[in-house]
């Protein structure tokens, strides 16, 4: 290390970066010496794709393969021969502008190596701002890496070289001269430190970048220092954002992600009469965009529509209207004229995918679970939630009835969270919280797909493929989603006979984990990905409706 020989630094000073570059050096560093730790830095231009991150190389978007995609390599680099890796992206995270810039399809630069078992290595992953919204405004890329670069470097780089006391930790043993920065250190720091520097410089109402990270190794370090020289640190945040206001809260933070994530525990934590009171303190909370997260929780929460069918399995929409639906194992009844109501009058077996075509043509993919009704709300022309409610006419309407407000308030917090990008389950309670959003999926299995991405970025397979049997056992399917995660999918050909509903990721950033898996979806799905709109729950464009429509009408996934 003292002779840089394993530091790779790869600039577009002496030319255009590929995505090659960065593989070649990567793949140099592991089949030499071995290293135990690699930390992988960007800095440039980024966007969103179907809330996926993606980094633009010198030729992007023009040439749509100059790109890396950073999903799809971090889950590589899960599987591969270094023992911990750590991800810095230090660029923005909006969704593309154009045609030409939402066609970019980025490549892992970790090898594609076969898993040796079943057990993950830690991956963790660091980011200058959130993901899309808080950034939403700054259309250029150019001007929002202008914004994020800066600011977060240095003070990562302030933290890594032992500047800040505050967050140096002893090591096992305590006397051996050597103070450590850790993830879970480090990811605390950021949050509180980008927000002093940009109030030091007056950018406070000008420049919303709120860090966001993806933390799972607990023990590792990510620098070492025998000696500390204090440098100037940034004035500490006003005192109203410091102390919260008495109420039921723990904290009323100034950072979105740690308020959702508070907000949540709440919501499993407490009863239906207290969860207003806490939904109204958190929107007073300083965090840059409470008020929008918090209303869009309650919007999401509120129910609405019928709560039961004669054939006790349905579909019900609202924000949006149904002009169109097409299911092959299952009788549809006609929708209803205003749009909203589409009736199953039989499912053949346990549950059916039914592609849906909104009036605007748009459309999307959902299951039709016998005894549930699935609930779809559509804001500005984004999926924003589907929901399994079981119909009142059902053995399930009682359980679910008890705790319906609950798990209503719950849905509809992680379904901002997502909408947000900030679906984060962090510190020591996460496993415990994801665990009590997966109790409730035998009552409202969308939330089996809310706890398993959870657990995905907690690196915890075996929760998720606890939920894909309970799901298989309670209701005789399981989601596409649940299976994917849960590693159920690696190398096969999606058909009829795995009963999985739907046939392709209801999430959209379940898409971008199909190629690292090798899952084969049916030919007609070619090129669907392009097709997609900028929604949490995968929505299409006609073109992409039509495919749908085609794959359910072949054989391979009716």
């Amino acid at each position: 290390m003292k002779d840089g020989t394993q530091a790779k630094l790869i600039t577009d000073a002496a030319g255009k970066v590929t995505p090659d570059q960065i593989f070649d050096a990567i793949d140099a560093i592991t089949k030499g010496a071995g290293v135990d730790q690699l930390i992988l830095y960007f800095a440039g231009h980024g966007v969103n794709i179907s809330r996926n991150e993606h980094w633009l190389l010198s030729d992007a978007p023009g040439n749509p393969g100059a790109a890396v995609d950073v999903t799809e390599s971090v889950e590589f680099a899960r599987f591969g021969e270094i023992q911990h890796v750590v991800v810095v992206s230090d660029a923005c995270r909006v969704a593309p502008e154009g045609i030409q810039a939402q066609s970019v399809r980025g490549a892992s630069v970790f090898a594609n190596l076969e898993p040796a078992g079943a057990k993950s290595k830690p991956v963790d992953q660091f980011f200058a701002c959130a993901l899309g919204r808080t950034a939403a405004e700054v259309k250029d890329p150019a001007v929002a890496a202008a914004n994020f670069s800066a600011l977060y470097t240095n003070a990562m780089l302030d933290a890594l070289s032992g500047a800040r006391s505050d967050i140096l930790e002893s090591g096992d043993d305590p006397v051996d001269g050597f103070r450590y920065v850790r993830p879970d250190g480090l990811k605390d720091f950021l949050e509180k430190e980008m927000a002093k520097r940009i109030m030091a410089l007056g950018l406070l109402a000008v420049v919303n970048q709120e860090p966001d990270a993806i933390i799972v190794s607990r023990k590792t370090w990510l620098a070492r220092v025998q000696a500390v020289v204090a440098r100037g640190i940034a004035p500490e945040l006003p005192a109203e954002l410091n102390a919260p206001p008495p109420g039921p809260l723990a904290e009323l933070s100034p950072n979105l992600g740690r308020l959702s994530g508070n907000l949540m525990r709440c919501a499993v934590a407490s009863d239906a009469a207290v969860l207003p009171t806490q939904l109204d303190w958190a929107r007073t909370a300083p965090a840059p965009g409470a008020v929008q997260f918090v209303d869009a929780a309650k919007r999401i929460a509120a129910p609405f529509g019928p709560d039961h069918f004669e054939t006790e399995c349905g579909i019900k929409l609202r924000g949006a209207r149904m002009v169109d639906a097409l299911a092959t194992r299952a009788d549809l009844d006609q929708i209803t004229p205003d749009g909203q109501v589409l009736r199953a009058n039989s499912v053949e077996g346990p549950a059916a995918s039914v592609v849906l075509t909104f009036e605007a043509g748009d459309g999307t993919v959902v299951p039709c679970i016998r005894g549930f009704i699935t609930a779809l709300t559509v804001e500005d022309g984004e999926l924003v939630d589907v929901a399994f409610e079981p119909s009142a006419n059902t053995g399930r309407w009682q359980q679910y009835q008890n705790s319906a407000s609950e798990i209503r308030t719950l849905r509809g917090i992680a379904a901002s969270s997502a909408q947000h990008g900030r679906f984060r389950l962090d510190g020591d309670d996460a496993g415990a919280l994801a665990q009590k959003m997966q109790y409730a999926k035998g009552i409202d299995p969308s939330m089996a797909v809310y706890a398993a991405y959870a657990y995905y970025d907690l690196q915890t397979v075996g929760r998720i493929d606890e939920m894909a049997r309970f799901l298989r056992e309670d209701l005789g399917t399981s989601l596409f989603d649940v299976e994917l995660l849960a590693r159920k999918l690696v190398g096969k050909d999606v058909t009829a006979g795995d009963m999985i509903v739907p046939f392709v990721p209801l999430l959209s950033q379940g898409w971008h984990l199909l190629n690292a898996h090798r899952v084969t979806l049916p030919p007609a799905l070619n090129g669907i990905q392009s097709t997609m709109r900028d929604s949490l729950w995968a929505l299409f464009n006609k073109n992409g409706v039509k495919k749908l429509r085609n794959a359910l009408q072949t054989k391979e996934v009716r």
